[in-house]
């Protein structure tokens, strides 16, 4: 984008350039060697070069508005990359909590399988003393045995989870990342008013679509523009041999030409009409798409906001759902140590334990990623 403006401007500027011929015969014979300036005389028997030297000195606007439209896009690049990093960011935030969250997933089924171990050991002791049925240590065999289950795939989710964030970050997929936990103390977020008109000011896919509009609009003048004459200049001066009967009839003077054109589209069969009807027809099409990116914008954004209140709200009752089990687990062994409760009543409690305690690990992180899908839909950093 950078080299197009570049491009755009060099009209501004007086073009300069060599030529050379060495030819016999007519002059029109040999125009595919596009001879410019004095080697471009019409003798029969010529040897010349020249330095040619040509301006634009009025153009009606066509080169400024040329160099605005690339202006405008140049805006486009920026705003693209500005997306890439961003979704970036995002891809790379959400394999980090996935892999925090599974990580302390297999903690939490390696803490059950522990329990579920100690179960069985239980139910062995009450069977070899004769207090309890063998299918009270069948049940705590099978209980410990979903556990492990449980355990391996809670490993296999972790190893999943390193591939992934190694793919987000560009790196190993295969390497033990050591991950800083992060604060988990959540955000308070601005209102979703105030959110939906950062969202509309700051996204960067949105910023690209309005500069290219922007382009397209600097196009319809630049297509006016054509419409009207250019000025030019131009200058040839260098060495020519001719025949010495030539020659003697040739000042100095007579190896320099210079002049000025005036150069206005009279009729074109329509095309420049054309160029500004397509220009305008472009400007109504960018105009819908800015219009329909908006609204997306703008449910994106509602859509993570209201994600993260419902993660943000569900945190406290998870924590007391976990106590709550967790007392359950406590009373559930007690009444089976003392012969007061089944083995089923003690699988059903830690089997709700465990579920209370998966939640409540996921639930903290998801919360941090759906902080991260409001940050991406409001376009921050």
């Amino acid at each position: 984008a950078d080299a197009r403006i570049k491009q755009a401007r060099s009209d501004y500027f007086p073009q300069l350039g060599f030529s050379g011929v060495a030819k016999v015969g007519l002059s029109g014979a040999i125009n595919g060697l596009h001879p410019v300036g004095l080697p471009n005389s019409p003798f029969y028997r010529n040897f010349a070069d020249a330095l040619n030297a040509s301006y634009t000195a009025f153009d009606f606007g066509r080169t400024r508005h040329g160099v605005r439209v690339q202006r405008h896009l140049r805006e486009a690049p920026d705003a693209d990359l500005a997306t890439a990093e961003a979704s970036v960011i995002l891809g790379a935030e959400r394999s980090f909590y996935n892999l925090l969250s599974a990580r302390r997933l297999r903690d939490v089924t390696a803490e059950i399988v522990r329990s579920r171990e100690l179960t069985v050991r239980q139910a062995q002791a009450f069977y070899e003393g004769k207090i309890r049925s063998r299918v009270d240590l069948d049940l705590a065999r099978v209980s410990l045995s979903e556990a492990q289950l449980k355990s391996i795939e809670a490993e296999n989710a972790v190893r999943a989870a390193v591939a992934e964030l190694g793919q987000a970050l560009g790196g190993s997929q295969d390497a033990d990342y050591e991950l800083q936990a992060p604060d988990l103390t959540p955000i308070e977020p601005e209102p979703l008013a105030e959110l939906i008109q950062q969202a509309h000011q700051n996204r960067p896919d949105l910023r690209s679509l309005q500069a290219e509009r922007e382009a397209v609009s600097e196009s319809i003048r630049l297509a006016r523009s054509q419409r009207k004459p250019i000025l030019s200049f131009v200058f040839s001066g260098g060495y020519a041999r001719f025949t010495e009967t030539m020659a003697s009839q040739l000042l100095a003077g007579g190896l320099l030409a210079a002049g000025a054109g005036l150069a206005m589209p009279l009729f074109t069969g329509f095309r420049l009409e054309g160029e500004t009807e397509e220009a305008e027809a472009r400007v109504r099409l960018l105009d819908s798409r800015i219009e329909e990116l908006t609204q997306q914008v703008a449910l994106g954004t509602r859509t993570a906001y209201v994600q993260f209140q419902n993660a943000l709200q569900s945190l406290p009752m998870l924590k007391v759902r976990t106590e709550y089990a967790r007392e359950a687990v406590r009373l559930a062994a007690a009444r089976y140590r003392e012969r007061l409760g089944t083995i089923v009543e003690l699988n059903q409690a830690e089997a709700s334990l465990a579920e209370a305690q998966a939640a409540e690990v996921t639930g903290a992180y998801r919360v941090k990623s759906a902080e991260a899908e409001l940050r991406f839909a409001v376009g921050r950093r």
